[in-house]
């Protein structure tokens, strides 16, 4: 062949198999260069786009903001031509697409938008403020086209620079390799032809570079170390070859017989064994002890080598069932357990036989398999642990987590909907959805929609009307696939108490304005009272006889101040004006109390005398006008019940006023359903030093509350009052002020037909107080 290849005039290139070594590693030194520019040229270009973005970003807020400050004045003087020239001159830079002015009402002052911009996707609105006060809002739209454009002039550049470097790369590496590396090779690879082709004496002393011409002086030792050990083993080969000859016949019998038997035994996983059960002797294939860690020599063929590595705990199984198959009991002799390892561990195995029995039914022989099973039993062992993990984190969420299939059957219960229901699990797999849960049949038609079309759904503050009581859920639902079936997976959970908050917070605002309101006008209540205390305290003094400038100024009138005296005083008058003062200052009075106490965004922590604070808060409920209304305290007994030296309480006062404010309000009102009782409608108030703490006892003799009413009175939104009357809220908050805010406890009893009484305890000692 290689005179033939010769004669033709081929080149040594011609005849070189394979990949060149040059081209691969120019590819490769490309490759590495371009993937380390590339590399770099990303991550500049990510951190310059980021940079961008964010050039964009600030001058959008900085947009949003100085036009939201400069509109301020305009907006507050409702100046619309200035407003105008001021969103004119805004819309005049390039990056803004779309300015958009509107007062507090929604109403629209100012609006321009240049165009449709798809790039338009920047959004900002900021509140106009005036003095603290919204007065209006703006809202402008910022393009992206600049950036955009910027980022296109950054991928052009840089593939152009990628292109140039990749072209001199290329042209200089294939010169330089082509040089020093791929000539040199030839050369060696020539060399290595002829030697092949049994020409011994090629000499390859013309290599001239070192690293090469090394490679090519051994390698020419190695040829006539070849050479030499050739014509050796030519000899040898043919004695053996006599050998071969005479023992082939004799194999070749052999061999027929026991291929079968090793395809077998060589061809499976498994470990076989063979027993006699006339001589009680057996043979493991050294698959079998392999199996359990042993090469073949390491274990002799002996029953009790198995016996003894059978789980003490698995013997009695195996042996039951290997009797069974023998006395025909069962058709099979198939059983798994474990046997210990070399390492000390188990390995589960699977056990197969079959038996031969002669004329008279004894069994003389027994064959079968082991198959190692400890993978699919640790990989059982892990579904099943996974399966509980799963069906701990599901049972232990507080949501209802229901699982149906395609026909809207139930395949999934967990605790929470056990609970909730108080259906067991049991009871509802395979049942319809609908029957389960028969509130959220209207979800029939959701749960088909999102098996359907693979999305997910979320229906957010559904309300579910059940049991008189209309509940709010946030649900979502999903579509899931489990072995080729398609189902879905439906979250509900009950938000009614954080909609309950919600609608307190709003009622809380409302609350709050009120309260402003509030004492706005008693501030303006002020100024004319005082006046009216003025002018009767004036009057007073100009009807005194004792002032001299009176007598001189009744004498110039003609007549005197004795006279002027009976005569107020049969008409009454001097009467009159002293109700006015009295009035006047009890109003007076009244307007201070609500002015302290709605003043509850300055409150904080102070000693106080709790005596003091109990009679000014029953002061303040004396004279609420609603309560009044209905509950009026002046037929009410109040009995007050203060121990002697109590020391100050360490609190905020204006909440404890809320506190007891709320106890005597809930006493007074509980008295309207006592009934035609002969004893008189009484509040005691008790106040002790009791250890550590100030305990507050607050009785009245009312109808009481059963048992069941009791535990429940400072949960949230717990009411027995009528629909309008009362939120639930005010025991709740009136709990929390005591046992969070002021470290104490608040408890009640009560029983129906004889009263109530709340206990309050609140610690003397609070560090954080200020005196």
């Amino acid at each position: 062949m290689s005179n033939t290849t010769a004669s033709k005039g081929l080149s040594v290139p011609d005849i070189i198999k394979g990949r060149s070594l040059s081209r691969d590693l120019t590819v490769s030194l490309v490759v590495m260069v371009l993937v380390v520019v590339a590399a770099l040229f990303s991550f500049v270009y990510v951190q310059i786009s980021r940079d961008m973005l964010h050039e964009v970003d600030r001058k959008a807020d900085e947009y949003i903001t100085r036009l939201a400050d400069i509109l301020s004045i305009p907006m507050w003087n409702f100046d619309a031509r200035t407003m105008d020239q001021i969103g004119s001159v805004f819309a005049q830079y390039e990056l803004i697409n779309e300015i958009h002015i509107e007062d507090a009402q929604g109403n629209t002052l100012f609006r321009v938008r240049k165009g449709a911009d798809p790039d338009a996707t920047v959004f900002r609105e900021r509140a106009v403020r005036f003095e603290s006060e919204v007065i209006g809002r703006v809202s402008m739209v910022v393009t992206l086209q600049d950036y955009r454009r910027s980022l296109e002039r950054l991928l052009k550049a840089s593939a152009l620079i990628m292109g140039s470097v990749l072209v001199v790369l290329l042209a200089s590496t294939g010169v330089l390799l082509r040089v020093l590396l791929r000539r040199p090779l030839e050369a060696l690879q020539s060399g290595m032809d002829q030697i092949a082709r049994g020409d011994f004496a090629y000499d390859m002393g013309s290599i001239a570079h070192a690293e090469l011409a090394q490679i090519a002086e051994n390698f020419s030792r190695m040829c006539s170390q070849v050479e030499q050990r050739e014509n050796e083993l030519h000899a040898i080969n043919t004695k053996l070859q006599e050998e071969i000859q005479s023992r082939r016949q004799t194999e070749l019998a052999l061999r027929a017989s026991e291929e079968r038997y090793a395809l077998v035994v060589g061809g499976t996983s498994d470990g076989i064994w063979d027993w006699d059960l006339i001589t009680n002797t057996v043979y493991f294939s050294p698959r079998w002890k392999s199996i359990i860690g042993y090469d073949d020599h390491e274990v002799p063929n002996r029953l009790d080598e198995w016996k003894v590595r059978v789980h003490p705990d698995d013997l009695d199984t195996v042996l039951h069932a290997h009797d069974d198959y023998l006395a025909r009991r069962v058709s099979e002799f198939q059983v798994e357990y474990r046997m210990r390892h070399k390492d000390d561990s188990y390995r589960w195995i699977l056990g197969r036989g079959a038996a031969l029995w002669d004329s008279n039914g004894v069994p003389v022989r027994m064959a079968g398999a082991h198959t190692d099973i400890t993978t699919r039993k640790e990989v059982e062992q892990e579904l099943r642990e996974a399966k509980n993990n799963l069906d701990n984190i599901l049972n232990a969420m507080p949501s209802i987590i229901v699982g149906v299939d395609q026909s809207g059957s139930i395949t999934l219960w967990n605790r929470t909907a056990e609970r909730v229901t108080s259906l067991s699990r049991d009871a509802v797999l395979g049942r319809p959805v609908g029957e389960a849960l028969p509130d959220f049949g209207f979800l029939l038609d959701e749960i088909r929609r999102s098996i359907a079309e693979g999305g997910t759904i979320s229906l957010d503050k559904t309300p579910v009307p059940g049991l008189g009581v209309t509940r709010y859920f946030d649900i979502v639902i999903y579509p899931v696939v489990s072995r080729g079936s398609f189902g879905a997976v439906v979250r509900l959970d009950d938000i009614t108490g954080r909609i309950r908050i919600e609608e307190m917070m709003v009622q809380t605002e409302k609350m709050l304005s009120v309260g402003g309101l509030a004492a706005g006008m008693a501030h303006e209540i002020n100024n004319p009272l005082g006046g009216i205390l003025q002018g009767a305290q004036n009057i007073q003094r100009r009807l005194d006889p004792d002032f001299a400038p009176n007598v001189v100024a009744a004498e110039e009138s003609g007549c005197s101040m004795d006279a002027i005296r009976g005569y107020l005083d049969r008409r009454g008058i001097l009467r009159f004006l002293e109700g006015i003062r009295e009035s006047g200052n009890r109003a007076a009075n009244i307007v201070s109390n609500m002015l302290e106490f709605s003043r509850r965004s300055e409150s904080r922590w102070q000693r106080v005398s709790l005596p003091y604070l109990v009679d000014r808060t029953l002061e303040l409920a004396a004279n609420d006008y609603d309560l009044k209304k209905k509950y009026d305290f002046r037929h009410i007994d109040i009995v007050r019940d203060f121990a002697t030296g109590l020391p100050d309480l360490p609190c905020m006062p204006t909440e404890i006023e809320q506190v007891l404010l709320n106890l005597f309000k809930n006493a007074a009102q509980a008295m309207h359903l006592r009934g035609d009782r002969p004893d008189p409608p009484r509040i005691s108030v008790s106040l002790r030093h009791e250890g550590g703490m100030l305990r507050i006892d607050v009785a009245d003799n009312g109808p009481g509350m059963e048992e069941d009413v009791r535990r429940r009175v400072f949960e949230p939104f717990f009411t027995t009052k009528s629909v309008g009357e009362g939120t639930g809220l005010g025991l709740s908050v009136s709990y929390f002020i005591i046992t969070t805010n002021h470290g104490g406890t608040f408890t009640v009893e009560s029983e129906p037909g004889r009263g109530t009484v709340f206990t309050l305890r609140l610690p003397v000692d609070q560090r954080h107080v200020t005196t």
